[in-house]
């Protein structure tokens, strides 16, 4: 998969358009649009990238998996959605649980 074809993989798991992002990274929907469809991306596009989806992964998203060189062949990981709050506040209690039980036990 592309560089192209995984950002708008990406983009897709927070915003329904691609002018809602353009909107949200203060950029022009064009701009953004060239960059979806294969034009070099700038540093500073990267780093947004990084800000308001901190749950990717850039050595994936960065990855070109049609190059078939000698480096070491990993299995591809489908891409993850970051857990929502509730998911979160819901791991969180269970482990406070189990250091209670812990503590107690000592």
């Amino acid at each position: 998969m592309s560089f192209e074809d995984k950002l708008r993989q990406l983009v897709k798991t927070k915003y329904n358009k691609l002018s809602d992002l353009a909107e949200k990274f203060d950029m022009n929907y064009s701009q953004l649009s060239q960059y979806i469809n294969g034009k070099k991306v700038s540093l500073d596009f990267l780093n947004k990238i990084i800000e308001e989806f901190p749950e990717a992964d850039l050595n994936w998203l960065l990855r070109d998996d049609n190059i078939n060189d000698n480096r070491v062949q990993e299995q591809s990981e489908s891409y993850k959605a970051v857990l929502n709050n509730e998911q979160i506040i819901n791991k969180i209690e269970v482990l406070l649980d189990d250091l209670k039980n812990q503590i107690a036990k000592e």
